[in-house]
């Protein structure tokens, strides 16, 4: 009998405990799938726990999971198949990547840019791949080619020490973040002005002094949630040039570690500042793992014209919604819809490049509101073993850690069976004693 029960509590302890968080396959809807190496699942959980705690449920999977899992000719296909599969099963809205381009590639796509003879190579690496589930690439440089219907961000860290660093400036910021204006630095005659108007913001010229200590004096004195910064760029810093015909540098990649006040978005419009696999380093890449600084970067990984359609777009949804990751996909839709950029049957390279280039660094699904109380969600843990799933109801600033749930499950779980053996021992008494 006492065999028996040990047998039983075992089988139903391994049952309902959760197996480790970095690979599960289930019919349940949930809205953003994160993917990067298995060395990262210990920090991206503590990630996850923070977005369920505001109602967004979220899954993490390897890379090593994934390469394992699917047939194909290198892993870019394979997280292609991956997420287009998660889509169609789960409706995910939000997709985030973990790590640099050697850790999780980016798809390097045909697309010259000779219409503006700029060289910025042929062939051009997008995040943008994972997004668009029924990617075609005859449709590239085409109206309506290619529309995302996920949003695709990245944390672009090299090791487990800059993720820990990523994600505690991201639940700092986040929780505590309400609605406030634009910043917009204009290092190019002016060209911002009336293109943001009608937008609540502070506008002021570069002219030599976007800096970091420029940046952290405006952002200490100033509400000022959002920055948006247009100048010349390289993969390391941003550019203006002198009244001599000198170019000098405003902002570097090691400016951006001096920076010590954080903010919300950083929108650059300047060539190849998000270029993660030029030299290894970019701007962007030092906005985001700084210990201070935006939290969402926006950038372009190739040469970057005015970008007027999908930052106007962007912004305008933004205020509106306060998400990041639907405001941008609502952008880059109508970007690519429009008949007035496009045609359908001439391909224009270098105006889908715009979409194609773009980068996002940091939190896609981040959502901002208006309310500080939030109501009460249903959310559910999910964990590698298939169909394993907790569901659990707690309030903001409440969220239990994986430990405790764990505690939890084993002392429901066993107290359910030691009365389930009691039970059973006095129905044995009866028909004995019968």
């Amino acid at each position: 009998m006492a065999s028996c029960n040990v047998i039983l509590c075992s089988l139903v302890v391994f049952t309902v405990l959760p197996g480790p968080a970095y690979g599960v396959i289930s019919k349940d809807s949930y809205e953003m799938l994160i993917i990067g190496p298995e060395l990262y699942v210990d920090e991206v959980q503590r990630f996850i726990d923070f977005k369920m705690s505001w109602g967004i449920a979220a899954r993490y999977f390897s890379t090593e999971f994934i390469d394992g899992s699917l047939q194909g000719s290198n892993i870019a296909s394979k997280i292609h198949e991956f997420v287009a599969r998660e889509y169609e099963r789960s409706g995910i809205k939000y997709l985030l990547l973990i790590g640099t381009y050697g850790q999780v590639p980016a798809r390097y796509v045909y697309s010259p840019s000779s219409e503006f003879d700029a060289a910025d190579f042929n062939y051009k690496p997008t995040d943008w791949y994972y997004g668009v589930p029924d990617w075609d690439g005859s449709e590239i440089g085409l109206l309506g080619g290619n529309i995302p219907k996920i949003a695709v961000g990245r944390l672009p860290v090299n090791s487990e020490e800059e993720l820990n660093q990523v994600i505690s400036k991201m639940i700092a910021v986040e929780k505590d973040f309400s609605r406030r204006r634009l910043l917009i630095f204009d290092g190019l005659n002016g060209a911002l002005n009336s293109f943001l108007g009608s937008f609540s913001a502070h506008s002021y010229m570069s002219d030599g002094n976007l800096t970091a200590a420029t940046l952290n004096h405006v952002l200490s004195v100033e509400n000022i949630g959002h920055v948006m910064s247009y100048t010349h760029g390289s993969p390391d810093a941003l550019w203006t040039r002198t009244s001599e015909g000198e170019w000098k540098p405003l902002m570097t990649y090691e400016d951006a570690r001096a920076l010590n006040e954080t903010y919300g978005i950083h929108y650059l419009i300047a060539c190849f500042a998000g270029a993660l696999d030029l030299g290894n380093e970019s701007l962007a890449r030092a906005l985001i793992t700084s210990p201070a600084g935006p939290v969402v970067v926006i950038a372009s990984s190739r040469v970057e014209v005015f970008d007027t359609q999908i930052s106007s777009k962007f912004w305008e949804s933004f205020f509106k919604t306060g998400d990041v990751g639907l405001s941008f996909i609502e952008a880059l839709q109508s970007y690519l819809c429009d008949q007035e950029v496009f045609s359908s049957s001439e391909r224009r390279f270098q105006k889908y490049n715009l979409y194609l280039t773009k980068v996002i660094y940091g939190d896609i699904s981040w959502r901002i509101s208006e309310d500080a109380e939030h109501d009460l969600y249903d959310l559910s843990l999910h964990y590698a073993q298939p169909d394993s799933r907790l569901e659990a109801s707690f309030s903001i600033g409440e969220a239990p850690s994986l430990s405790r749930i764990n505690g939890e499950i084993v002392i429901f779980s066993s107290i359910f069976l030691f009365l389930l053996s009691l039970l059973y021992y006095f129905l044995i008494l009866l028909i004995l004693h019968k």
